[in-house]
């Protein structure tokens, strides 16, 4: 069989070495050909994984028969994602493996991925869960969240270069604020 690896971290600073080295020894233990290797730096949640959409790839075009992850969130986090993929990979005839959990050419194997894809699903809802939590709590505490505001001074500035003729791309450039900024700033002054 011809197996393609996927391998994925949340951050450049973290490595995919040792999913790449279990991986290996996996398809060697099988005797099967590793065709592609692919490694990502991406959110599981993230839409944008084009290493991903390179083995998807190699699945359609039946380059591989195989797709080896060494654990289901490494692939995505989303249910409806991860029930997608893999039941197009079903049609194409393509294996999705995680070595001693998931096997999709058989039933359970099936069964057990949906299963722990609502797992991975529900650890992400809990982190955005306490992530908002924080957020409320911190602004309960009197602390600002979000952008610091813009210097007074330079959006004069900035405002001042529009009034000039320049465009607000090269102002916000000029004063050091962002173009919104002057939008906003401009908008509030028209109105007073």
């Amino acid at each position: 069989m011809r197996a393609a690896i996927y391998t994925r971290v949340s951050t450049s600073d973290q490595s995919t070495d040792r999913q790449i080295r279990e991986l290996r020894a996996y398809a060697a233990a099988r005797n099967w050909e590793i065709v592609r290797e692919v490694q990502e730096v991406a959110s599981g949640a993230s839409k944008k994984r084009p290493m991903r959409e390179e083995v998807l790839q190699l699945a359609r075009s039946r380059s591989v028969d195989a797709i080896l992850v060494l654990t289901l969130d490494r692939w995505g986090r989303s249910v409806q994602d991860l029930v997608l993929t893999m039941a197009e990979l079903e049609a194409l005839g393509v294996a999705f493996v995680v070595p001693g959990h998931i096997d999709m050419s058989t039933p359970m194997g099936r069964m057990l991925a949906h299963f722990l894809g609502a797992v991975a699903e529900f650890e992400r809802e809990l982190i955005r869960e306490r992530v908002r939590s924080g957020l409320a709590n911190a602004r309960a505490k009197g602390k600002r969240l979000g952008r610091p505001e813009a210097v007074p001074i330079l959006v004069k500035e900035g405002l001042a270069l529009l009034e000039a003729g320049e465009t607000y791309r090269k102002a916000a450039r000029n004063s050091g604020v962002s173009v919104s900024t002057l939008l906003r700033a401009r908008r509030k002054r028209n109105r007073a």
